[in-house]
This record gives C-alpha cells, structure tokens and sequence, in this order.
C-alpha cells in the first residue's frame, strides 16, 4: 500500500476532536496545500501590483482571486487534508469548516485529466469526489500537494475497509452498485445492459481515462466503455470483478 509521510507537527483540537468522535484511529499522513512556484509567485505578483497602481477595481479583483492560492492566504495555507487510519478529515479548497468521512462508508470517484497543448502536456487535475451516508460529500483535488500519493492511498484504503463485506455480499447473492457499473455473482452489468456472466468475461482494464470490459470470442468494440470518473470506488470494483471472474 502507498503510505503517506506524516507531517511534523499536530492535528489542531479541532480535527482531533472530530477525528474522536467518528473513531478514526491514527493519523497517518497529512497534506498541505500546493503552493506556488517561484516563477508563477512572481509573475503574480507582478499582476498584483501592475494592476493596483493603475486600476484601482481590477487591482482589488486581482488581489480576491489571488486569495485562493497559499502563498497570498494564511487562511488557505492553514488547511490540511488528514489521512487516518479508518478515515479522512478534508478542508475545501473555497469556504470553511472541514467534513469527516469513514473508508468503511465512503465512495470515492476519481476524476483525473490532462490536456495536451500543441503536443506539450498541461498539468494533470485530480478531482476526488467523497460521499457517505450520513456524513455528507466533499471534493478533494490538486489544492493539496501530492495528488499522485493520497489519490491511490484513499483508495486502497476503500478497499481495505470494504473489501470483504463487499466480496460476502456478491458471494451471498446480492448486487453491488458501483456507479455506472455493478457486480453479482451472476456478473458484470452497466447501465441499460443485460449482465454479462463472469464466464463470458474476457477481460477488464483502464486506459485512456476510460474502464473497458472485453467480452471473450470477440475481437470488436469493448463490451462496456464507460469513464472512469462514473466508477465509485474504482480499485474496490476492479478488485472484486477480478476475484469473481476468477471463480
């Protein structure tokens, strides 16, 4: 599993608190927002003064939109996004408070992009959306530093916490809803597809964004080809239907 290296200092009382009080366990790692380069700090600033000393409305426009990044906001530095044992604690990136989310509830869409200009790569953007019952839903993205490390991590441990309950359920008959897919113990079915038996399973793999089923004996179009931002808890999916399809 990918751990994440825990920062130095503290929880503040406030996530301890809340982490008490859904039973989180341990802190395992923290992330801290990304800040600026220097170039673009620079360049920035730059813009921040150009404006101010010749538009006074655009100069304070600038200097609003420029809050939301960490080096022009101790506000925006100060978030964290905290990684326990049997759950999360995230600040958004735009408003306060925090939200607290249990791996053994939560489902996870991930949504992860790159845009290619005139053949050069853009920044990748990481869009995780959370959600569970009873603790409500928030958005984790590319604000935090080191999407590539807690992305995965969040994941796996979905997967941990839920894996066997999730392979008892399939095993005991029941259908498990994963989003734009869903599996049992009869198969594999997406949306507005009859179920595709494990037997006639070729083979499933992500690539280009996009989750494909293959259906064995043909050569054409995958069976399914759906997004992978449609798939809640995508290695929890992958993981179950490659334990099934092995059966």
């Amino acid at each position: 599993m990918t751990t994440p290296t825990p920062t130095p200092a503290s929880p503040s009382p406030e996530v301890a608190a809340l982490a008490a009080r859904h039973q989180l366990g341990a802190l395992e790692g923290s992330f801290a927002p990304k800040r600026l380069g220097a170039l673009m700090f620079l360049v920035y600033l730059n813009m921040l003064f150009v404006f101010s000393a010749f538009f006074l409305v655009p100069g304070v426009l600038c200097f609003w939109w420029l809050r939301r990044f960490p080096n022009f906001s101790r506000k925006q530095a100060a978030k964290r996004l905290h990684l326990f044992e049997h759950g999360m604690i995230v600040q958004p990136q735009f408003g306060d408070g925090m939200t607290a989310f249990r791996w053994d509830s939560a489902r996870i869409y991930q949504d992860i992009t790159q845009l290619f200009v005139n053949g050069a790569p853009t920044p990748a953007k990481y869009v995780y959306s959370v959600a569970a019952p009873s603790f409500g839903g928030a958005e984790v993205t590319e604000f935090y530093e080191r999407p590539e490390t807690w992305g995965p991590w969040m994941q796996e441990a979905v997967l941990r916490a839920q894996g066997q309950t999730v392979l008892e359920a399939v095993l005991e008959g029941g259908t498990v809803d994963f989003g734009a897919l869903s599996v049992s113990r009869n198969g594999v079915t997406g949306t507005g597809k009859r179920v595709l038996p494990w037997s006639e399973v070729q083979e499933i793999d992500v690539k280009g964004g996009r989750v494909h089923i293959m259906k064995a004996g043909e050569s054409g179009p995958p069976w399914s080809n759906v997004a992978v931002s449609g798939v809640a808890n995508l290695l929890l999916f992958l993981t179950i239907a490659g334990n099934l399809g092995r059966k």
